[in-house]
């Protein structure tokens, strides 16, 4: 028993020696709580502030974009109104160019200024306005313009009046008639004569195409100039007969059906090598003028039609187009891109078309998306986006 006793007793004195240990650990444990609670606060603390300013600043962000989107609506409305003076400008431009040419049918002149004088970049002339009475330079409201406008108006209708009432010489009348008989006999007389001339030359050829037939071959062929002639004028016919249909399609669309006119004229038709020829084309609702009035697009519709014409003739295996659509709006390149597709795509090429010219094969060069988009095959060339 005073074993045991003993044992007891130094296991108590261990379990006393382990508790104090294990009331240390928790004081510790405890401490250590202490700081962990007293920073949870701080950093609750801190997320607080920073809430507050997360709200502060989402606020100030709300406040900009109202700012930008009153300042986007401001720069539309200025930009409405700019483009507003501009159409205006441009029709007040429109409008005093009318004038002046109405002012040239009418012989009136009007003062000008010499534009290096003034310093002016605006086309076209300058006009001196400091002939003017001071109350006509003076800036009025539309009421007195359309007042002032009205008074001018009654003067010219007065002056007009006036000259109306002027005796006029009425044997012009008389002249006129027989100027007019006059130039009648002479255009009859023209003609008969025009057709005399014509009948003579059709016979002149027809007894000339007689006279080669009782030759042999060998004595045709030694004959250069026959020979050259008559080739040239093969060529000439056979273009001269297509192109008005080529440049028909080229040209029509759903508005204009029917396309423009184009025709080759010879100025010589005896000896067509001493002389010209004339090329004359005419867009739709257009009216006859001469090939260098035509603008650039017209210009290069008109060039097409043509080389597809020679084209026609002897056709080649292949040809190349550089870039012939820069001076294209997008509705011709839509037509001249159409009728090269209708020409070259699988079928057309070694067939017969409904014109009677051939298909053809083209390589053709060009910058806008609606007249690649219609090639059988494409081969891009772009710069490199990741070096670039």
């Amino acid at each position: 028993m005073g074993s045991r006793i003993k044992e007891l007793e130094s296991s108590i004195s261990a379990l006393k020696n382990d508790l104090v240990q294990v009331k240390e650990r928790e004081d510790q444990a405890k401490s250590t709580a202490e700081d962990a609670t007293v920073e949870i606060n701080r950093y609750k603390e801190e997320v607080q502030e920073w809430k507050t300013k997360l709200e502060e600043c989402e606020k100030e962000m709300q406040e900009w974009k109202n700012q930008t989107s009153k300042a986007t609506t401001g720069i539309s409305k200025i930009n409405r109104q700019i483009s507003s003076k501009e159409t205006q400008i441009d029709q007040l431009k429109s409008r005093m160019q009318e004038i002046v040419d109405m002012c040239e049918l009418e012989h009136i002149s009007l003062p000008k200024l010499d534009p290096m004088e003034t310093e002016s970049s605006t086309a076209g002339p300058v006009f001196d306005f400091s002939q003017l009475n001071r109350s006509l330079l003076q800036d009025k409201r539309p009421a007195e313009r359309e007042k002032l406008e009205a008074d001018f108006k009654q003067k010219m209708d007065a002056l007009i009046s006036e000259i109306e009432r002027t005796a006029p010489n009425l044997r012009a009348l008389g002249q006129y008639e027989a100027l007019k008989e006059k130039e009648r006999a002479i255009t009859e007389e023209f003609e008969a004569a025009r057709k005399e001339e014509k009948d003579k030359t059709d016979k002149f050829n027809s007894v000339k195409e007689e006279r080669w037939h009782l030759f042999t071959p060998e004595e045709v062929k030694d004959d250069i100039i026959y020979c050259r002639y008559r080739l040239f004028m093969d060529a000439f016919n056979h273009i001269s007969n297509n192109i008005d249909k080529i440049y028909k399609q080229l040209t029509k669309s759903s508005t204009h059906p029917l396309g423009g006119t184009a025709y080759l004229n010879l100025e010589n038709e005896d000896d067509p090598f001493l002389h010209g020829i004339k090329y004359t084309a005419m867009p739709p609702t257009k009216r006859f003028r001469d090939m260098e009035q035509l603008s650039g697009g017209e210009k290069t519709v008109a060039a097409l039609a043509l080389l597809f014409s020679i084209h026609s003739y002897r056709p080649s295996p292949f040809f190349i187009l550089d870039e012939v659509d820069a001076a294209l709006d997008n509705l011709n390149v839509a037509k001249v891109a159409g009728f090269i597709r209708s020409k070259s795509c699988e079928g057309a090429r070694g067939n017969q078309d409904a014109e009677g010219g051939n298909g053809f094969q083209s390589i053709v060069i060009s910058l806008k998306d609606s007249f690649y988009d219609k090639a059988e095959a494409l081969v891009g060339v772009y710069r490199d986006s990741e070096r670039g």
